[in-house]
């Protein structure tokens, strides 16, 4: 129950996977993207999040009024976002409503996600707030790097090293480009985010498809010719204090049409430059900072291969990768800006969190609404319930090693892009066959793109090569050679696997789940993909989950304590 003696933040953002965030005293209590609810990918609306902020609040049990300050990142102009927050609330925007720039925003997310209490903060992705919007801000963001650029030229925030220490953060290096050709292959200098997705949209775009490619460009440049790869000239310059990056230089080899082959080792030359560089920025960092931590966010560290580079290169005695990396963690962020904020106005000191960051904060579905979601699809399915959850977790541990394709739902949803064992579909890593089965005939997708393994933490060293502590499936590492005949679904042509590390404490069901299937196989470990068809987001209520469920060839659904089959 909040009281008025809370202190109480909502974080939004405006764009692209818009969506609201809502911490209470320092701890966040719900957040959600846009595209869970509005069922469109991305959802890149330039208006403000209804839905979600309407789902943070509901789930409180709060009114808006209840609400101390609103902190808000956006892509659109700010007088329209002022009046549609005016009408939504009947607050005064003066009085509750902040901006913060995009870099600052992530910056926040990630730190504040970290349990560090000081860090370096390392952001890329395709492109940040426009020069105009990026100002001071007293006490949080007192120092920017803002020289006078060229007239006749908008710019935009291509990459921001900060250092968060002393309770403040402190811009140490921020890289402009040109505004709006973060995306052009116009020779002009672009972003490690933009010569990326520039990238995928050559190599792998699909006109009949509404969802950016940049994701899977990872799992095609695994088929590169190495020493192809190594033979090309690179984009990004490289200097002790600064990378920068042109574009155009790619454009033309290749195209959608091209063979799998030319087009596989384009893309391993655009990987190759995405790690090196991400590297180069952790290098960067090190040397502005001499921090011992570094956390990073911004969608360039989705790129689970650049992440296991920082790591690897121990740089840094500890690395933080949120979850919420790409623009899905903004609304995080702002509201960890606001939490700092409020605890300032109100002479008091932050309260860090000393741990990571649990990614489950959507809401959770109570039995009466998943019992009146199946009822309303009577006709098409039956169920079982179960009393007992250990019974449960045997029944669909049966059917795993069975090799049968489960829907798998619990609690509330993973924030970010990536199912971590509460909307996931999951399936047998020992069946050398299921991988195009779920390619095929549930996710309808590239048949070159890898699943990925969740294993229980306590096993992870004995399969894995890096020995980290990976609970966001942001990090990939090489498959033992032991283990590579003994898990051939998740362990893609390169022998690597983006896995994922699962404990009681962070996900007790998913944990006890992975148990039952170890004691049953051998295996501790379970394939894990997002429980999405394609083009569409991951799902969120049990409608989206059963309707998910009859339109694609899984065997089962689990939700909560119901296992659900076709009649």
């Amino acid at each position: 129950m909040i009281t008025k003696e809370d202190s109480v933040v909502l974080g939004f953002s405006v764009g692209h996977d818009r969506g609201a965030t809502l911490i209470v005293n320092g701890k966040i209590i719900v957040g959600i993207t846009e595209e869970r609810l509005s069922r469109i990918k991305h959802d890149a609306v330039d208006s403000i999040p209804v839905q979600s902020i309407n789902y943070c609040i509901g789930h409180a049990n709060i009114n808006f009024k209840d609400i101390d300050l609103f902190v808000y990142n956006i892509t659109v102009d700010e007088n329209k976002v002022v009046k549609e927050f005016e009408e939504l609330t009947g607050l005064k925007a003066e009085e509750k409503l902040v901006y913060i720039p995009h870099h600052m925003a992530h910056a926040y997310s990630s730190f504040g996600a970290s349990g560090f209490k000081e860090a370096a903060i390392v952001v890329a992705d395709a492109m940040g707030s426009i020069w105009n919007d990026v100002t001071p801000i007293k006490d949080f963001y007192p120092n920017i790097n803002k020289p006078e650029l060229p007239t006749g030229q908008q710019w935009a925030e291509g990459y921001t090293i900060f250092h968060f220490k002393d309770n403040s953060i402190n811009e140490v290096y921020k890289k402009w480009i040109k505004f709006p050709n973060a995306f052009e292959r116009n020779g002009e200098e672009t972003s490690l985010g933009g010569i990326y997705g520039s990238g995928s949209v050559q190599l792998i775009y699909d006109p009949h498809s509404n969802t950016w490619p940049a994701g899977k460009l990872m799992g095609l440049a695994s088929y590169a010719n190495q020493d192809f790869v190594k033979s090309q000239n690179a984009w990004a310059i490289m200097t002790d204090d600064d990378l920068s990056i042109a574009s155009g230089t790619l454009h033309g080899w290749v195209n959608y049409n091209s063979d799998f082959q030319a087009k596989a080792d384009v893309a391993g030359i655009y990987q190759n430059e995405q790690e090196q560089s991400s590297l180069h920025l952790a290098k960067m960092a090190k040397s502005l900072t001499n921090s011992p931590n570094i956390c990073v966010a911004g969608g360039s560290f989705l790129n689970c291969n650049s992440n296991e580079l920082i790591i690897k290169s121990e740089l840094f005695e500890n690395c933080y990768f949120i979850p919420p990396a790409d623009d899905s963690g903004i609304p995080l962020g702002c509201a960890y800006f606001g939490a700092m904020l409020l605890s300032k106005m109100e002479g008091k000191q932050f309260e860090y969190s000393e741990e990571w960051m649990s990614p489950y904060h959507g809401r959770p579905y109570p039995n009466a609404l998943v019992e009146l979601a199946i009822s309303d699809v009577s006709n098409l399915v039956e169920f079982k319930k179960f009393d007992n959850f250990n019974e449960l977790t045997d029944e669909v541990s049966n059917l795993l090693s069975n090799n049968k394709v489960i829907g798998w739902f619990q609690d509330g949803s993973e924030m970010g892009p990536r199912a971590l064992g509460n909307r996931s579909i999951l399936a047998n890593p020992g069946s050398k066959w299921i991988t195009n089965y779920i390619n095929n005939e549930v996710k309808l997708r590239e048949w070159y793109r890898p699943f990925a393994p969740s294993v229980l933490e306590e096993y992870q060293a004995n399969i894995f090569e890096l020995d980290t502590y990976s609970p966001y499936m942001l990090v990939t590492t090489t498959v033992k050679p032991e283990w590579r005949e003994k898990l051939p679904a998740i362990t893609h042509v390169d022998n690597t696997a983006r896995y994922q590390t699962v404990t009681s404490e962070n996900n007790e069901k998913y944990h006890n789940l992975i148990s039952a299937f170890y004691q049953k196989t051998g295996l501790p470990v379970l394939l894990n993909t997002s429980f999405n068809g394609p083009d569409e987001p991951i799902v969120e209520t049990p409608e989206n989950a059963l309707r998910t469920f009859i339109r694609r060839n899984m065997f089962a659904l689990v939700i909560n304590n119901y296992l659900i089959t076709r009649k």
